[in-house]
């Protein structure tokens, strides 16, 4: 069942980004995104997504697919949504199967603290299962790390 489709438009020559949401059996609000996800489109889909969480939807799919390119503004926006949903017990699933965004994730360490899968189905159906709890997923600092210091 689809909810609806926001299109934000950029600056004049900036690019869109399109979130699609639907609502999924088990309480699974899936979020198909659209378009670059960078420093351009990257806080109006923050926006996007807390709005939808600000509606009490705690059990979140984000659907990279349709996701070419990821910069470090829309990995912290991942991030951002993580933290937020802690204090609801919420779930947060990725599906995403391009390489470049793949890798983006891989290189953060993204991978190793959420659900990242290859398909949506396999998203979806580790939320309903329980196996992407925001909860049990480490702390992440999106602070720089002090001089002198490594990086986790």
């Amino acid at each position: 069942m689809n909810n609806g489709e926001d299109r934000f438009p950029g600056a004049a020559e900036a690019p869109e980004i399109t979130v699609a949401q639907e609502d999924h059996d088990g309480g699974v609000t899936v979020l198909a995104i659209t378009g670059d996800l960078d420093v351009a489109t990257g806080p109006r889909l923050r926006d996007r997504l807390i709005q939808v969480m600000d509606e009490g939807r705690f059990r979140l799919v984000l659907d990279l697919t349709g996701v070419p390119f990821l910069d470090s503004l829309g990995l912290g926006v991942i991030v951002g949504v993580l933290h937020r949903l802690r204090p609801h017990d919420g779930a947060l699933a990725l599906a995403c199967a391009r390489p470049a965004v793949t890798r983006a994730l891989k290189i953060s360490g993204l991978t190793s603290v959420l659900a990242v899968h290859d398909t949506l189905g396999e998203a979806v159906a580790a939320v309903r299962a329980g196996n992407a709890q925001a909860a049990a997923a480490p702390r992440i600092s999106t602070e720089p790390p002090e001089p002198g210091m490594t990086a986790g």
